[in-house]
């Protein structure tokens, strides 16, 4: 069932993201199923896996607070004076009987929640199922490769010039790689975070090459042989998924992953895991080179666009302005999770020019729809499993790097929530999700497994 369902999310970008309503309806089903099928051969004990949320307790709670008012938004039992205004009016209106809600729009809250425990599961999942060390890394080459794959189809598509996504002719000029997903931003935080993967296997390699020093001469001669024999694929994977990071011109998703790339580097050396410095200071040195080459080979346009970047030309500022003082005035029931859409219409003014259906900042559309309160419960909860994996790199003697991954991925996907809504598209989250499900589990010492 492992390799069932890893497949299943390493699948999920190739339908647009996963970001059409039969895709994450299929995906959801399809993981409810597995679920189901895991939790059942467990409890007859017919499988080796043993389900435990203990480690993850606290972030557990917390996000059941979201949830509970999720579903308490999608119910008529909340008192009168919390529905939202819009019912009543709808009530004197128009004709035939309305249940008020809180939510503006329960049936896309009922969606939203759908996709919003598809990405708790898959985290639960993996969770469990990468407390194998063997299953852990498995999980992270194989996001390796998946994004190599999709890597290497958006540069053909791209330098191509076919004009197609998948097998349909593209309704938008393709003029940056956007790989199956329609919105270049969403895939370069796909891509950043299978980049993050990739990481762990050069580094592997490259350690494995100091195995009788630099010091002798046979030393010298078996890294120099071994380092260009055992370490170019991991590096042709990280310049292929960087060149197509680039090339996507996400000034967000190349920021993002950059600020994350450069906290696992910082991680690395503050946390004195590495007793051979001359294997640290070799994994910086090619990144530092492979990094700078792909920049200057493919990176003119994501610096023109870097250059060009101007807070008066930025519509979403102006949308940030106005959920501002949205978010004051409905502080704490929100108006619906999923119903941003609906429901910013109704503050929108003249000065947004533009269609804005996310806010392109997941931070404040989620206190926008949830409540202050329920939102900062579903945040701090990723945060803390996100801790969780920064205390591993030290609490843990092996598969340390794991928990750095996910740590970084965290920082990824967190920076590029505050400018876009990357984290929103279901294939970027279930990634996301998988992988914080397996570096979690490797932070956690083997004697509390």
């Amino acid at each position: 069932m492992f390799k069932i369902f890893l497949y299943a999310i390493l699948l999920s970008p190739i339908p647009f993201g996963c970001n059409r309503p039969w895709a994450w309806s299929f995906f959801a089903v399809l993981l409810a199923v597995i679920g189901l099928i895991i939790f059942a051969t467990t409890l007859c004990k017919r499988s080796e896996l043993r389900l435990s949320l203990k480690a993850v307790k606290y972030p557990l709670y917390l996000a059941c607070i979201p949830v509970v008012w999720i579903i308490f938004q999608l119910s008529n039992l909340s008192p009168k004076d919390w529905t939202h205004p819009f019912w009543p009016l709808a009530v004197e209106q128009l004709p035939g009987f309305f249940e008020a809600h809180v939510s503006l729009m329960p049936q896309e809250t009922a969606t939203a929640l759908m996709k919003l425990l598809s990405y708790f599961l898959v985290f639960f999942l993996s969770l469990q199922f990468n407390r194998n060390s063997e299953n852990a890394a498995h999980t992270f080459k194989c996001l390796a490769y998946a994004g190599l794959i999709y890597a290497i189809y958006g540069l053909v598509i791209y330098l191509g010039h076919y004009e197609t996504l998948l097998w349909f002719v593209t309704w938008a000029p393709q003029n940056a790689v956007t790989s199956t997903f329609v919105n270049r931003n969403s895939y370069a935080t796909f891509a950043g975070l299978t980049l993050l993967c990739g990481l762990p296997l050069l580094f592997d390699k490259i350690q494995s090459c100091f195995q009788y020093g630099v010091n002798s001469h046979y030393g010298r001669q078996y890294f120099f042989e071994h380092v260009f024999i055992r370490g170019w694929l991991p590096l042709l994977i990280i310049i292929i998924i960087a060149t197509a990071l680039f090339l996507s011109q996400s000034r967000g998703g190349f920021s993002s992953t950059t600020l994350a790339v450069t906290m696992f580097f910082i991680i690395l050396l503050l946390s004195r895991r590495i007793k051979n410095n001359a294997a640290i200071i070799t994994f910086v040195i090619i990144i530092g080179i492979t990094s700078l080459g792909v920049l200057w080979q493919s990176g003119d346009k994501i610096i023109d666009r870097l250059d060009a970047t101007s807070l008066d030309n930025e519509g979403r500022f102006l949308v940030y302005d106005i959920l501002y003082k949205a978010n004051a005035e409905n502080r704490w029931l929100g108006v619906g999770y999923g119903s941003f859409f609906k429901s910013f219409r109704l503050y929108r003014d003249e000065s947004i020019i533009g269609y804005f259906d996310m806010a392109h900042n997941t931070y404040l559309e989620n206190i926008f729809e949830l409540g202050l309160l329920q939102a900062s419960a579903l945040f701090i909860s990723i945060a803390l499993v996100a801790l969780i994996c920064l205390r591993g790199i030290w609490v843990r003697r092996k598969n340390w790097i794991y928990p750095a991954i996910g740590f970084s991925a965290s920082l990824l996907v967190g920076a590029h929530a505050l400018v876009d809504f990357s984290l929103q598209i279901p294939a970027v989250a279930y990634t996301y999700a998988l992988i914080m499900g397996a570096a979690t589990a490797q932070a956690i010492p083997s004697r509390k497994k």
